[in-house]
């Protein structure tokens, strides 16, 4: 238990709802059994702790997003596979929100799925059928969900009876609300997704987003619970994310006993193009209504053998907010999605593996015919490595190192070096580590990288990547000694040199920091790099040395000389000791 969960207990949060004890964590806080002291009821509340620790600027915006986010839930008309709120407000005394919910007695699907393994079909398709419909409560008021998953899809008991319940409307965002006030209250347009269940719009970082993103997510969950496996891989999401289409895998691949009618469903819902999957949850759970029924009284009502390993050893729930990040289990993970680009700044363009766009504007593609004069395999290959740099561009201007002295932009794309990019596989893994280092971890970023780098062991910027994460992590030795043997290989890549300069400076060794600088000024082809390095250059060699002056002996220590004899050739004073140097760079 948490310092803060033990300051709980017992507590009375806004006068009225007595905290007893923990019942469940997450990305945002924890969840907590209570009691309504005026209606004398059970309920659950759950305590925002997502936003502590950050400036109180930000902390104002995430409290004004929640109150918002949460108001639109409670409005929220009651039904059978919705969680219901009661209440949310912020306690005074301990500046912290909450959101009061009802209290549910039964498990959620991860833990089912963990503890169980696959329910049988039937029990499979009743279980996602009903999520869609709460899901779609939501979407009927003008809300997305945005985070289904597992761990929000609730599993009430109710003596030999079974509810399904959708939960976290509260971290939802109103459709409607276009307007600047709603723009003020997301700031950077960001919110929380988790990436296993993400839909492709998601993962690129699309502003405006329509119910069929929770179609897509609800059709990742079906996929999960007919087959027990997931329906993409981290590599997949990174090429969704880099605006690659990718095939949805055939489902009964995974398992032969998925009715065809149930696969064209499902297939449908995870479509790569919003506009082709069913327009709302509502439409899903239609669709599910016939096999379902068809489904009943046959022997597909059987379990599906599990999946090797555990089906959701990896629902790790983090929700990121600038460069904070806090975990409850392990993938389910619930994090930011890219922080939006500005207005007018131009997209990458939708390719498809084959190399075909995925939504191509009418203009965009009488262009595209026009281009007749290069093989159309040349044109598949440029667009695809084109759309991946810009997308690794594009999350690099999101989070900038902050390790020491910054010389240059940390992960900056040198366009001059696209020959060196032919693993698209690296790169997906590379774009991960991308992901995972924004959002304020590197030891996963680490590990990301370090797998792109065995893959495509010739491209310096992975090796760079992994510099970069070891110094975000504190290990500047090992980050100096990894940049210096990749320099052995690779003496044209600048921003080995600008990271070894900050690896140098942090271990104290400015002399090998300013041949490292120098090293950077000469190649580099950025000018305002060259120029911001040249000004580190200036600051560093200009720098007053500190003096350290030499301690004068104790008196506890000192030795009093015997007394020299006449006769003997007595040697020349010793002289003074001289004031010992050291270069240094203030912090």
């Amino acid at each position: 238990m948490s310092g803060l969960e033990s300051l709980l207990k017992g507590r009375e949060l806004g006068g009225r709802y007595r905290i007893e004890e923990v019942i469940g964590r997450g990305g945002m806080g924890a969840v907590y059994r209570a009691t309504d002291q005026r209606l004398g009821r059970p309920v659950a509340v759950k305590v925002i702790t997502a936003s502590a620790g950050n400036d109180p600027e930000t902390r104002e915006r995430l409290r004004a997003r929640f109150k918002h986010e949460a108001a639109s839930a409670a409005r929220l008309p009651k039904h059978p596979n919705a969680v219901t709120v009661h209440d949310y407000g912020t306690d005074d005394e301990l500046g912290l929100d909450y959101i009061v919910m009802e209290l549910l007695e039964g498990e959620d699907l991860a833990t089912r799925l963990q503890r169980g393994g696959v329910p049988p079909m039937a029990e499979a398709l009743r279980i996602l059928q009903h999520a869609a419909r709460g899901v779609a409560v939501g979407h009927r008021a003008g809300l997305i969900h945005r985070d289904v998953k597992p761990g929000n899809v609730f599993l009430v008991r109710h003596g030999q009876e079974e509810e399904v319940r959708v939960l976290d409307f509260g971290i939802a965002k109103a459709m409607a609300e276009e307007d600047t006030a709603s723009a003020g209250l997301t700031h950077d347009g960001r919110a929380p997704l988790s990436p296993a269940y993400a839909s492709p719009e998601q993962l690129r970082g699309d502003p405006r987003l329509t119910p069929a993103s929770d179609v897509f997510s609800l059709g990742a969950l079906g996929f999960q619970l007919v087959t027990g496996t997931r329906p993409f891989t981290d590599a997949d999401r990174a090429r969704m994310g880099a605006w690659l289409e990718v095939p949805v895998p055939p489902l009964r691949a995974r398992n032969p006993q998925v009715p065809e009618e149930v696969e064209q469903v499902i297939r449908r819902a995870l479509h790569p193009d919003p506009s082709q999957r069913y327009p709302d949850a509502n439409a899903l759970a239609d669709a599910l209504a016939g096999p379902i029924r068809r489904i009943a009284d046959t022997p597909l009502g059987a379990a599906v053998p599990a999946a090797a390993g555990p089906l959701v050893d990896d629902d790790r729930t983090m929700l990121a907010d600038a460069d904070r990040t806090a975990y409850a289990g392990d993938d389910d993970r619930t994090m930011l999605a890219p922080p939006l680009p500005a207005r007018g700044t131009p997209q990458p363009v939708p390719v498809a593996r084959s190399g075909t766009p995925v939504i191509t504007p009418p203009r965009r593609r009488q262009v595209a015919e026009q281009r007749s004069g290069i093989h159309p395999m040349v044109w598949v290959l440029l667009l695809a490595v084109l759309g991946l740099a810009g997308f690794l561009i594009y999350q690099q201007m999101s989070g900038r190192s902050s390790v020491g002295p910054v010389v240059a932009d940390t992960m900056a794309i040198d366009t001059a070096r696209q020959d060196t990019i032919d693993n698209v596989d690296a790169l997906a893994l590379s774009m991960e580590g991308l992901r995972f280092l924004n959002a304020g971890d590197p030891a996963m970023a680490l590990d990301f990288f370090r797998r792109a780098n065995e893959i495509d062991p010739r491209n310096p910027e992975y090796r760079d990547q992994m510099a970069v994460a070891l110094i975000r992590l504190g290990r500047h030795a090992e980050a100096a000694q990894l940049l210096e043997s990749t320099i052995r290989i690779e003496r044209r890549y600048d921003l080995l040199y600008s990271h070894l300069a900050e690896a140098r400076l942090a271990l104290g060794d400015t002399l090998s920091a300013i041949r490292a600088l120098e090293d950077f000024v000469e190649i580099t082809h950025n000018v305002a790099d060259r120029q911001r390095a040249m000004q580190m250059l200036q600051a560093l060699r200009t720098q007053p040395p500190p003096v350290v002056p030499v301690p004068a002996p104790s008196e506890s220590i000192r030795i009093t000389p015997p007394p020299v004899r006449e006769d003997t050739f007595a040697p020349p004073p010793r002289p003074a000791p001289r004031d010992s140097i050291r270069l240094g760079f203030p912090r």
